[in-house]
């Protein structure tokens, strides 16, 4: 994608399933994906491109072993990025775990403003439950932070789940359940231009009208590990190359993004050379 002049560029990547050692292989997939390595030939690659952007998101499922020790592992890999990463819970992830065992280069904010942007991240993890949900509080903090937009300003939302239907039977039921609410109170907030999401492990491009004709987009982004194909009744996995998510916020409240491959997938002989 092109460097826009006057731009806020950013890199999403999501759903790296991590484990505590790089040499752990995913293990709900025949697939021989080993998602440590996977992030790490993602971060090599980003870390090379990383001039001009402003920050990195990481949008939730960082790991698939729950464990201290794998978000140290996460932690250690994410502070030799050279720009800040903030990063939100998936439903595989335990959020308080997070908070204890990221720190340095990588922070969990809830609202990052740049330049005339402003980016809300929402935890729309819930305990036990593989879909997402935002309790009444979180609502109400996230209603108090669009009242305190300036109207000349533009905000992108950041959530793990899906906001909107993407026409997978299976993985739609797991999207976030307040999806009404959700939209009902943007509508109220002509500044919100945009939302990203994970979880869903493919790449989706859509969006939400209102009866106005406004329209929010709504992109989907794919894994760092295992990706799924779109459009099916039941699961399917489609392919093994990491993926990460282009975005450029322009000035005017205009976005331009593009989801991106590395050009190969990550096998174990890998360990010892990325």
């Amino acid at each position: 994608m092109n460097k826009t002049p006057d731009a806020v560029r950013l890199f999403q990547v999501t759903d790296s399933h991590c484990y505590a050692s790089d040499d752990s292989r995913l293990t709900w997939t025949d697939m021989p994906i080993y998602p440590n390595l996977s992030l790490r030939a993602m971060l090599a690659h980003l870390s090379a491109e990383a001039q001009g952007y402003s920050a990195l998101l990481l949008t939730g499922d960082l790991a698939q072993e729950e464990i201290p020790a794998t978000y140290q592992r996460i932690n250690a890999l994410l502070n030799t990025f050279p720009l800040p990463v903030y990063t939100i819970p998936g439903n595989h992830d335990i959020p308080q775990m997070m908070q204890e065992n990221l720190n340095g280069n990588v922070t969990m904010p809830e609202h990052v403003t740049v330049g005339l942007w402003h980016l809300l991240l929402l935890d729309t993890h819930a305990d036990g439950k593989p879909d997402g949900r935002l309790t009444e509080a979180q609502f109400e903090r996230f209603e108090q932070q669009l009242m305190t937009l300036p109207e000349n300003h533009f905000a992108a939302i950041f959530m793990h789940h899906h906001p909107v239907p993407i026409d997978s039977e299976w993985m739609d039921v797991m999207g976030l359940q307040q999806k009404t609410y959700f939209w009902n109170l943007i509508e109220h907030f002509p500044q919100v231009k945009v939302v990203f999401n994970g979880h869903i492990h493919q790449e989706f491009n859509g969006k939400h009208e209102y009866a106005d004709g406004r329209i929010v987009a709504v992109h989907g982004t794919p894994a760092t590990c295992v990706q799924m194909k779109p459009v099916r009744k039941n699961i399917e996995f489609d392919h093994t190359k990491p993926a990460w998510r282009d975005i450029a916020l322009l000035a005017d409240g205009s976005v331009e993004t593009r989801v991106y491959y590395l050009p190969f997938a990550v096998h174990a002989d890998a360990i010892n050379s990325i």
